[in-house]
């Protein structure tokens, strides 16, 4: 997706802001078929598709940024609102559609058992899950880059308005809660049309940190949800390796009963073949004694 098309799509509709935790992907139930290999490889492929459109989209996201900080007209500023909000929200959606096939390949590889294909399986999904998990970290720093920055802007904005204004009521306007009632007050107070302006910029601005906060704390969640998911498969794997270890030694054990077992049962057919010549010997030394004693 080029920067033009994630800026423009969607444009004119209104934002509507979504938790990551609110969007679930209907067709992504789990299912109780093993996915064949080539099938598990174009999945594969989709979901890496699907990260760099991520991270294309990412790029853009921090071009409508930056075109934020430089926009010089009410105009200009709302048209790069609008643009940035789309393709955020563009973006939230390609992340959770992107996060739920990966947990529907990791339910998947946990039905496998131990398959000739599913090492293969497991490195491959290792892999995409560990691109995906960089490509929310780049988007992490994006905002975290640019939220710093519309801060610096907000603060520059508001001391043209009002040059005294104290480190207090700079925070003050940054807090979320006390910020919207300060922004007021202040385009109230402000008779001169260059003020006005300027503080409704400075709103403008803390709007904008207050949806990056919100997007930054999204991703920290998604992250951490990955990263349960890794934490979770090592213990699986481990369990399924410990499994097929004590299944080895049962297994091992097992032989070593039989051997036993086989050796003892030819020690036993060896001594009756033993104790049988016996006899037979016994038999034949009676009767020769016995013919010998008649025949006197």
């Amino acid at each position: 997706m080029s920067r033009d098309r994630l800026g423009q799509q969607r444009g004119g509709r209104g934002y509507q802001h979504q938790d990551l935790g609110e969007m679930e992907m209907g067709n992504m139930q789990p299912s109780n078929q093993i996915i064949p290999l080539n099938a598990y490889y174009d999945q594969i492929e989709s979901i890496d598709k699907e990260i760099r459109l991520a991270n294309e989209n990412i790029y853009g996201i921090e071009t409508l940024h930056s075109r934020a900080l430089d926009a010089t007209t009410a105009e200009e500023s709302e048209m790069n609102s609008k643009q940035l909000e789309a393709a955020v929200n563009d973006t939230r959606r390609l992340l959770i559609e992107t996060k739920e096939k990966i947990k529907a390949l990791e339910r998947n590889n946990l039905k496998l058992g131990p398959t000739s294909d599913a090492q293969i399986r497991k490195n491959r999904h290792a892999a995409i899950k560990t691109k995906f998990m960089e490509t929310l970290k780049k988007y992490q720093k994006v905002e975290l880059e640019y939220k710093e920055r519309y801060k610096q802007m907000l603060e520059r904005q508001y001391r043209i308005v009002n040059p005294y204004a104290t480190e207090e009521e700079i925070q003050q306007i940054l807090d979320e809660d006390q910020g919207g009632q300060i922004f007021a007050q202040g385009v109230l107070n402000s008779s001169r049309g260059e003020a006005r302006r300027v503080m409704k910029n400075v709103q403008d601005r803390h709007e904008d940190i207050v949806k990056i906060e919100k997007n930054i704390i999204e991703l920290a969640n998604l992250f951490q949800e990955m990263q349960l998911l890794v934490e979770e498969q090592e213990e699986q794997l481990q369990s399924i390796e410990h499994q097929m270890n004590s299944a080895v030694d049962h297994t091992t054990n097992a032989n070593t009963q039989v051997d036993t077992a086989i050796g003892h049962a030819r020690s036993a057919r060896k001594k009756r073949w033993c104790l049988l010549i016996l006899a037979i010997i016994l038999i034949v030394a009676i009767i020769l004694i016995v013919y010998f004693t008649v025949k006197k």
